[in-house]
């Protein structure tokens, strides 16, 4: 696994071959750090060219020692937060793409819980070429653009996996979901899992 050092205060990690030709962008929840979300996709290996950026805040996850996680945005200068991240993802993309001995031949960018929102804020915000989005977990943004969303994911196959047992999703969470997709232009594959706030990768693997 390598360690890039993006700036001053930003990192991503990466997996596989820069000689593949399917590149996948994943974006960890909220509390997880992105060298430990990254080894979800072993299952990846020496089929896809990986990379996990990581959440601009880090912060103890109890008290003022132990485990470190990371967050893409807080309350806290929320706007700012947005502007910084997606600034950030851009450069992101940039220099993992310009590191791939060729241009990838199919861009895969998933999200879990937090790396939902975060994902298509920056999607809808960036001209970001990609093939196929899968989110896990999360909650779709209603602070972007319909007109623009519809554009970007027109035509694009687009998944959403969750939990039966997720505390954070409920029932009647998933039917607000999928108005929400037919109004902004999504047509999404929705396929439940047993199990919890969590990413089912026996799923995952059938898009390797």
């Amino acid at each position: 696994m390598d360690y890039v050092n993006f700036d001053y205060k930003s990192v991503y990690y990466t997996e596989g071959e820069k000689e593949a030709e399917k590149l996948w962008l994943v974006l960890h929840g909220y509390g997880q750090l992105a060298p430990y979300f990254i080894r979800k996709f072993d299952f990846l290996e020496n089929k896809a060219f990986v990379a996990a950026p990581q959440g601009l805040s880090s912060f103890y996850l109890n008290g003022t020692s132990g485990r470190v996680g990371a967050s893409w945005m807080t309350k806290e200068n929320r706007q700012l937060a947005i502007q910084n991240y997606i600034s950030y993802l851009n450069h992101t993309y940039i220099q993992v793409v310009e590191n791939m001995k060729t241009s990838p031949k199919q861009v895969t960018m998933l999200g879990f819980s937090q790396g939902v929102s975060t994902l298509i804020r920056w999607l809808v915000t960036s001209p970001i070429n990609f093939d196929q989005l899968i989110m896990c977990a999360g909650a779709f943004p209603d602070d972007i653009d319909i007109e623009t969303a519809k554009k970007v994911f027109m035509n694009k196959p687009c998944y959403y996996f969750y939990g039966d047992q997720d505390p954070f999703i409920k029932p009647e969470s998933i039917g607000l979901l999928k108005t929400k997709f037919h109004q902004y232009g999504l047509k999404v594959d929705f396929r439940q899992f047993e199990g919890k706030h969590e990413m089912p990768q026996y799923l995952l693997e059938q898009f390797a």
